[in-house]
């Protein structure tokens, strides 16, 4: 009796020690961006338009960039994944290609973080760039008037 309790208990410990480790949904990124939105005005429409949004750590451990989504593939985040120790900045570029999107637009981007320490830790916090995208011109002659 005895080696089958041991074996039960042994077999839960087991078992116990293989879950995954949770996320703490408790944790909010320490990331204060400079800004949270950015308007290109008006662009024409063809070559691409860039922007940064820079952030600050003003937490009391690293912070790591995970992922940086756009809602289509007109918006392209781009990040670096090392650490930003506290106090320290980092930055999201964010470009958006104006070729054969004219008239107006706001798109967002959600930036996605976890602690440096403990990857379990996540957020996020969301970016929009918005403008008017100027049509290219038809190439054609409007109708001389009579």
């Amino acid at each position: 009796m005895k080696k089958i309790f041991t074996l039960l208990l042994l077999t839960g410990s087991i078992a116990l020690s293989a879950q995954p480790a949770t996320t703490d949904l408790n944790w909010t990124p320490t990331a204060n961006f400079t800004k949270s939105e950015h308007d290109f005005g008006k662009i024409p429409e063809g070559p691409k338009a860039n922007t940064e949004f820079e952030f600050k750590n003003t937490g009391k451990e690293p912070i790591v960039v995970t992922n940086a989504t756009a809602g289509c593939g007109c918006t392209t985040p781009e990040f670096d994944k090392t650490p930003i120790a506290p106090g320290k900045t980092g930055k999201i570029r964010v470009g958006f290609n104006s070729e054969g999107r004219p008239g107006t637009f706001s798109k967002e981007v959600t930036v996605t973080f976890s602690s440096g320490v403990n990857r379990d830790k996540t957020g996020s916090s969301k970016l929009t760039i918005k403008g008017s995208v100027t049509p290219k011109s038809s190439g054609t002659m409007p109708p001389l008037e009579k």
